[in-house]
């Protein structure tokens, strides 16, 4: 109840006025107790709808606050996530980064530190990918179904390769000579042909691996030293044995 102690008030005054009436008392006194019974009681019903109002509005409050606090928690959940995501992508980053070439150590001797000789066990030359050569030559394409007019290719390409030849010197009649011959077959072949095909040259790409031995990156040598395998990449083929320290670290 909002309003208990001022209802206590209205139904003890009633109470008195009932006494009284049941006394045999006056009967003005126990109007006046009836009266002031039902105004106390009005007062404790105007008492109690204020403080219930007022309840309700601390629990919306409090409500309205709990929705925020929930909102405000659950956006910095949000930048949390996210935050733990960049963080994730960075470490990926770093190791990739870290795998995609090989690490570099300080190599060089302390002061005054002792070294032993490791025997190396294994060695693997790294090489990078391989080379390519590309070039671009002409081709002969025939758009037609009767097929190429063979003997006219032939001796188109005959004229086109002597008339080439004709022109130049050294390096350049070569070239000439080449394009003179395959001019000469298209046109060859394409004589006595009907319009339901021709023959023509176009431009092709070629492209091969080159045979070269590849330069070597780096070596992966694994050696031994105090009952424990070791690993270690140089910039250059090692001897039969490595210098180390006291802790299996590479010196030079």
């Amino acid at each position: 109840m909002y309003a208990s102690a001022e209802l206590n008030q209205a139904a003890a005054t009633l109470r008195q006025a009932d006494d009284l009436a049941a006394n045999g008392g006056r009967y003005d006194d126990v109007h006046q107790l009836a009266i002031l019974a039902n105004q106390r009681a009005a007062a404790a019903q105007d008492t109690a709808r204020v403080r219930s109002e007022q309840a309700a509005l601390a629990a919306q409050r409090m409500a309205t606050d709990a929705r925020i606090q929930a909102d405000v928690s659950q956006r910095q959940a949000a930048a949390a996530q996210l935050q733990a995501a960049e963080a994730q992508r960075q470490a990926d980053q770093a190791r990739n980064l870290a795998a995609a070439a090989p690490a570099t150590y300080d190599y060089r001797r302390r002061a005054n530190e002792p070294l032993y000789e490791a025997p190396v066990t294994s060695v693997r030359a790294v090489v990078g990918p391989p080379q390519q050569r590309c070039w671009v030559e002409r081709q002969v394409v025939d758009t037609g179904s009767t097929g190429i007019n063979v003997p006219g290719a032939v001796v188109g390409g005959v004229v086109g390769g002597i008339l080439g030849h004709q022109i130049g010197s050294g390096r350049g009649q070569d070239l000439a000579t080449g394009i003179g011959a395959v001019g000469g077959a298209v046109i060859g072949a394409n004589v006595g042909r009907d319009s339901a095909g021709t023959v023509y040259t176009q431009d092709v790409q070629r492209c091969e691996n080159v045979s070269t031995p590849a330069p070597v990156d780096y070596w992966d040598v694994t050696y031994n030293f105090g009952g424990y395998e070791h690993h270690v990449q140089t910039t250059s083929p090692p001897g039969r044995t490595i210098l180390v320290n006291g802790q299996g670290e590479p010196r030079v």
